[in-house]
């Protein structure tokens, strides 16, 4: 009985983190997705507007998602199989207070902050979005908790219905009260505001869907913690933060580097020569690269990163051969993926700029931008084969590393290049996260790729693909006019080339043999049904 009842727990758990993982997909496309009907409809200067107070946003939902969370539900789950019930509502209630502390001290920081934050920022109008969006955070508490509890309790329901429910309320409200302002005659900045109104809305309701779901698990128990000195809450408090820090540190990377691109850009490109309406125009520009990248990144690291608990599985068993075959054939997954994705954007990054953001400015600075989907995508891998094998401290040095070369390249190439200088800027410090990763990997295992032989045939591949988009592409450029219609027409067709060139290279050259096909199910089922 006892074996059933652990195994029907392990398959519940599984359960569990794919439901988990497929709400988080759908928040990050949500996230991605709405930022270009919102540009349509505000604006490049609302759309700068909005980009310089998202980092803010951006924080407490990664910390409400990956950081705090985690931690309550692992402590509690530890405390529980420990028969430590008074550890853990001492733990509970200390965590609730340190994160209501923080939250109250942040909101109180940005809202009276926010005139000095804004001349930081090099643009005093945000003052009000930059107040604005700081209420956020009073919500921060709730969610965080609500989904520590839950998770602890095995019930990942009401987590990934909080994740989807509050990306869909803040992508309605933030359009909403973004479109009502702007008729209202408030503007850009007033459609700022109206975007941070929207994702307080979307917090709200997620606050109270996991308010409704821990009612059920009896949450005012475990707030009967006793005393404890100063010193033990500031010790319990400090550890509680460092490591739901070091947890989400590597799904904070992109927000540090906007941070370091909202604070100090605009200076920067007053410092190139270009006036304040200028530089606000430009940050706009080199903005719109920032949800093709998070959505390329989502779908470049998707089937790889599937395969990293298989890998850690291996380990956990010492089946070397396992690990090594399951690494490299992680890795030239993300190459290939991430290769193709980087190619295909880099050919349409012209049409499909004018598709989505409603005319071609920026495109070239965008196209350099666009490197960051493949460097990125090797950093991603490889920080997450380093934590299959429990190397987590790894992939936290190379972020703190690459924020600094981040900030580091903006100060020597913006007031010289201007916004490619800042597109420069964060391929090279992803670059330099990704050496990073991949040297810890080295010395892990001296020789990290696999067979090398099959990747002659994936850059094979790469490259036909590229040739074949490029002429495509260039023929079809010739017979349409650079409308916005026709650029779609443009960035359609050549995707749907690019996509059939690489099925039939993968079909047709020996990228994977027939073990490695059987470890990916929909490419095993594809490969057998067309091979029949």
């Amino acid at each position: 009985m006892k074996v059933e009842d652990a195994q029907s727990q392990e398959e519940s758990f599984l359960k569990g983190a794919i439901l988990l993982s497929m709400a988080a997909i759908i928040a990050k496309l949500l996230s991605a997705a709405y930022r270009i009907p919102y540009q349509n409809l505000a604006g490049d200067l609302g759309f700068y507007v909005y980009q310089q107070i998202y980092p803010f946003y951006g924080l407490v939902v990664t910390l409400a998602m990956y950081g705090f969370p985690v931690v309550i539900s692992r402590q509690m789950t530890e405390y529980r199989s420990r028969g430590q019930e008074e550890k853990g509502k001492q733990f509970l209630a200390i965590s609730l207070f340190s994160l209501s502390l923080f939250s109250v001290c942040t909101t109180l920081f940005m809202f009276f902050g926010a005139p000095w934050l804004a001349q930081l920022m090099g643009d005093s109008h945000l003052t009000e979005p930059i107040r604005a969006i700081s209420f956020v955070f009073l919500l921060l508490p709730l969610i965080s908790v609500g989904r520590g509890i839950t998770q602890s309790e095995q019930n990942m329901v009401p987590t990934a219905l909080s994740q989807v429910s509050e990306q869909f309320i803040r992508v309605i409200g933030i359009l909403l009260f973004a479109f009502l302002l702007i008729q209202l005659g408030y503007g850009p900045y007033g459609a700022g505001i109206g975007a941070a109104f929207g994702s307080l809305a979307g917090s709200f309701v997620a606050g109270i869907i996991l308010l409704l779901s821990i009612r059920k698990v009896k949450v005012r128990t475990y707030f009967t913690a006793k005393r404890m000195t100063s010193y033990q809450f500031f010790s319990y408090t400090f550890r509680f933060f460092k490591q739901s820090l070091f947890i989400c540190m590597g799904a904070l990377t992109f927000i540090w580097f906007q941070f370091v691109d909202v604070f100090s850009m605009i200076p920067l490109l007053n410092q190139y020569g270009l006036s304040s309406n200028e530089a606000f125009y430009i940050k706009a520009l080199y903005d719109r690269g920032q949800p093709i990248l998070q959505m390329g990144t989502i779908i470049t690291t998707t089937f790889a990163l599937a395969l990293v608990p298989l890998l850690t599985n291996a380990r956990m068993l010492k089946e070397h051969s396992r690990v090594r075959f399951y690494q490299g054939l992680t890795w030239r997954l993300t190459i290939l993926i991430a290769g193709a994705a980087t190619i295909g954007l880099w050919v349409i990054i012209e049409p499909l700029n004018a598709m989505l953001f409603m005319d071609r400015a920026g495109s070239e600075v965008i196209k350099i931008y666009m490197l960051s989907v493949f460097v990125g995508a090797i950093y991603m891998t490889g920080a997450a084969i380093l934590q299959g094998h429990g190397y987590v401290h790894i992939p936290a040095i190379a972020v703190f590393v690459g924020v600094g070369a981040k900030l580091s390249f903006n100060l020597l190439l913006i007031p010289i290049y201007g916004s490619s200088g800042a597109a420069w800027s964060t391929v090279l410090a992803l670059v330099v996260m990704a050496c990073s990763v991949l040297y810890g990997i080295y010395k892990l295992n001296n020789g990290f790729l696999g067979r090398l032989r099959p990747y002659r045939w994936l850059f094979l591949s790469l490259v036909t693909m590229l040739v074949a988009t490029s002429v495509w592409q260039s023929f079809l450029s010739t017979k349409l006019e650079p409308t916005r219609i026709h650029d779609t027409i443009l960035t359609l067709t050549t995707v749907t080339i690019g996509i059939i060139t690489m099925v039939l290279m993968i079909w047709i050259l020996p990228i994977f043999n027939a073990k490695e096909w059987s470890a990916i199910p929909v490419l095993n089922k594809w490969n057998v049904k067309n091979k029949k």
